[in-house]
């Protein structure tokens, strides 16, 4: 039984650990699963806006050359007659904000916004330095801090118009835009999320921000020494991000809940019908008592033939077992009977409260009392134990009671009244459970 009952607990063990094995590897699964889709999906947003930003730069770089192209903007034409009508519209058509006309040495000829100095002074003090910004060939673009301000500038030469050469720089054409919030909204536009611009430039580069479930994505932005001098920090949090979250969340509880309801059942299970049952059959067979049999109840045929035949054997066992203790003890005890009789010591027992059960005929001669008067007494009454000191009373109860055996010697007050020393030994009697039923005591003849 107990074998049965510690392989049905390791089963269950063993159960618990591949639950927990699973719920494990199925959400390490399907994080990373859900990791990737949020990583894929935001990459592809942040590349959605960078695409913008592109085309974006296309078409305002297509319209400046356009811009340099038109006979009205050659040098002369703006020496003599100024910057041509409605240039502010078509500059801002273009997406710039302002724009500066130079001559080739980078000095300001005019501008727009007009009479706006502040502008001029975002005009490079050195030509050379185009010599080292990125350029596609034609309209080379950079970024540049004023101040605690970010413009974005595309620059462009423009044929002079002097000799008919067409192909040597006349002048130079400075357009920007302001990198203001109203310019970033414009961007975010593309996709849900926020868009900084930040002075201290970062690596280029994307994570995911676990504590916001953002992702970030680095943009730098390049000066006109082709190194970074600002960069864009793009956030996106789109709502697919949220709903992998909640739903990873709920599928981990739903793996939890039914896990465990599964766990429950099997232990509910084995409990009702394996381990209770053989509980109460392994105390059964321990006690030797078909009653905790009888207290089990189980539609189970099998199980119920087992009970079935475990009470037959038990009855038919207790009956033999009676009939043969009642032969042997019968027998046992006109065979103690009769051998305690032909002792020469008195010899008496007493149960547990004290009551005399047996007393033999030395008893009787030493005492003066019957076998008839004398069982069913009380010992102490009948035969009282005196001790000259205390101490070697309670050496007695001690004895007895680690040992279940004392020899001494003490006073004994006959019924008579009179008094005798007596040598005595003392034994405990036990039965099959270790329970006290009473104590032997063998007194032996008076010494002087």
């Amino acid at each position: 039984m107990k074998l049965l009952r510690n392989k049905i607990i390791i089963l269950v063990s063993i159960a618990s650990l591949v639950s927990i094995g699973i719920i494990t590897f199925i959400h390490l699964f399907f994080s990373s699963s859900v990791e990737k889709i949020k990583r894929s999906y935001a990459e592809s947003q942040v590349q959605i806006l960078q695409n913008h930003i592109i085309a974006n730069s296309l078409l305002t770089n297509k319209s400046l050359i356009y811009l340099s192209e038109r006979k009205d903007m050659q040098p002369c034409q703006i020496t003599g007659n100024g910057l041509p009508n409605g240039i502010g519209e078509q500059l801002a058509m273009a997406g710039f904000s302002f724009m500066v006309f130079t001559d080739p040495e980078l000095t300001p000829i005019t501008g727009f916004p007009y009479k706006n100095k502040a502008i001029n002074k975002l005009v490079p003090a050195d030509i050379q330095i185009f010599d080292k910004t990125l350029s596609d060939g034609k309209v080379t673009l950079y970024y540049q801090w004023k101040n605690d301000s970010l413009f974005e500038i595309s620059a462009i030469t423009v044929p002079g118009c002097s000799g008919g050469i067409n192909d040597s720089i006349g002048a130079w054409i400075l357009a920007g835009r302001y990198m203001n919030e109203e310019l970033t909204e414009k961007l975010i536009l593309q996709l849900p999320g926020k868009i900084t611009i930040q002075r201290d430039p970062e690596a280029s580069g994307s994570f995911i921000n676990t504590k916001t479930n953002t992702y970030v994505s680095i943009l730098p932005l390049y000066g006109w020494d082709n190194l970074p001098v600002a960069s864009l920090r793009v956030e996106t949090h789109p709502e697919i991000m949220e709903v992998l979250s909640v739903q990873q969340k709920s599928l981990l509880i739903i793996l939890i809940i039914m896990i465990s309801a599964f766990l429950l059942f099997i232990y509910l299970y084995l409990n009702r019908y394996y381990i209770l049952p053989l509980r109460l059959v392994s105390l059964a067979l321990k006690q030797k008592d078909p009653e905790y049999i009888r207290m089990i109840s189980d539609t189970d045929p099998d199980f119920n033939s087992l009970q079935n035949m475990l009470i037959n054997v038990f009855s038919q066992e207790r009956l033999l077992s009676d009939m043969m203790k009642r032969r042997s003890s019968d027998h046992m005890n006109s065979f103690h009977a009769a051998i305690l009789s032909k002792i020469n010591e008195a010899v008496y027992a007493t149960d547990h409260k004290g009551t005399i059960t047996y007393w033999n005929k030395a008893a009787e001669d030493l005492y003066g009392t019957t076998e008839q008067d004398a069982i069913s007494k009380i010992a102490q009454v009948l035969i009282r134990n005196k001790w000259k000191n205390s101490e070697e009373e309670q050496h007695m109860v001690e004895s007895l009671r680690n040992s279940g055996i004392w020899q001494g010697r003490f006073i004994q007050e006959l019924p008579d009244g009179s008094e005798i020393n007596v040598e005595a030994s003392i034994s405990c009697l036990y039965d099959n459970m270790e329970s006290l039923l009473g104590h032997l005591t063998i007194v032996r003849k008076p010494y002087r």
